[in-house]
């Protein structure tokens, strides 16, 4: 088995492995490497597993680098999902070697792998993470009537409150200003607005934007990704002060009815931390929720790795961050976070 670094030209290679393989995302199409390269500027190893003229398995690595937080190995940083997809376990493992190899030379102490499915290969796993998902069998008229009676009541409520869905990648820069202005209230980073640009370049068929508008104001936005039989919720945002008007309701319904009406099976509401208030508005929408087997490759170290946030000085960091002057944060915003996977 030979194991060697996707290379100029071997795309439609890679991408033709993962539409062959049912627990591959759209996150381990190649378009995304570049889309994070030309975005956050870190690096990029995408590994192929061959056996003859026989791809056998992938691996796409990055190495995150940061002056705050060193340097992190990551599949995938900054969406939703990554990891090894392969025939076998010794495909795994031959990939994981030279992933390991590779890591270790620019100074990672560990790689997370953010599997959506499990891997194989006994490298050690979390169930600190959770997928939360909404079967859309039998169509919208069905997937409505599966609605908590509360949630169908908040779609109606935006409908009468005069708020209006629309879809385009017009609505950028709408998306973007309103997600800016969410994550600085949260005390987060945010990434450049280029990320997202790119995204939408790399994948126009793949991505959606979504806006919710009231009175000529967009008030709510998101941005979906579709996969083979998913859509995915990756990236939402509202005003605050507009959600006494269920923007988010009107805005997430629209999304649900477009994905039945382009015969997706399933809609992914995100990752969430196990416990989270997060995690309870998703099942509020009614999805069922599964752990998110997440691996390590320990290479430097024997813990698994944690970002504490209950440490005083990040907790102090998160508490001034919220303070900024929005126009600032997202000049300061995007440098640091895209050392934060």
């Amino acid at each position: 088995m030979n194991v060697q670094v996707c290379m100029p030209g071997q795309e439609p290679d890679w991408d033709a492995y993962v539409s062959a393989r049912a627990e591959a995302t759209v996150f381990h199409l190649a378009g995304w490497k570049g889309v994070i390269e030309r975005a956050t500027g870190q690096a990029g190893h995408y590994l192929m597993a061959w056996e003859g003229a026989r791809v056998v398995g992938i691996y796409p690595l990055f190495v995150v680098s940061s002056r705050l937080f060193g340097a992190q190995g990551v599949s995938l940083p900054f969406v939703s999902y990554g990891g090894i997809v392969a025939d076998d376990a010794a495909a795994e493992q031959a990939l994981g070697a030279e992933a390991a190899r590779l890591a270790r030379a620019a100074g990672c102490e560990s790689i997370e792998l953010r599997q959506l499915h499990p891997l194989r290969s006994p490298w050690p796993t979390t169930d600190r993470k959770v997928v939360t998902e909404i079967a859309l069998d039998g169509g919208a008229e069905a997937t409505f009537a599966r609605l908590h009676s509360n949630v169908r009541n908040k779609i109606r409520k935006a409908e009468k409150s005069g708020v209006t869905v629309d879809q385009g990648a017009a609505g950028l820069a709408d998306f973007y200003a309103i997600y800016s202005r969410n994550l600085r209230d949260l005390g987060t980073p945010v990434l450049t607005r280029r990320f997202f640009e790119a995204a939408l370049e790399a994948l126009p068929e793949r991505i959606r934007i979504y806006r919710a508008r009231r009175q000529g104001k967009t008030i709510a936005a998101k941005m979906v990704v579709r996969g083979r039989d998913v859509c995915h919720f990756v990236w939402s945002a509202s005003l605050r002060e507009e959600l006494c008007h269920a923007p988010v309701h009107a805005m997430n319904w629209r999304a649900i009815a477009d994905a039945c009406a382009d015969g997706c099976r399933r809609i992914d509401l995100g990752r969430s931390t196990a416990d989270s208030s997060h995690l309870d508005f998703k099942k509020y929408w009614g999805g069922e929720s599964r752990i998110l087997p997440w691996a390590y490759q320990l290479l430097e170290r024997t813990d698994l790795p944690e970002l504490n946030k209950e440490n005083r000085s990040f907790a102090l960091a998160i508490a001034l961050w919220k303070r900024l002057p929005l126009g600032l944060s997202r000049v300061l915003g995007p440098p640091i976070a895209r050392g934060l996977p």
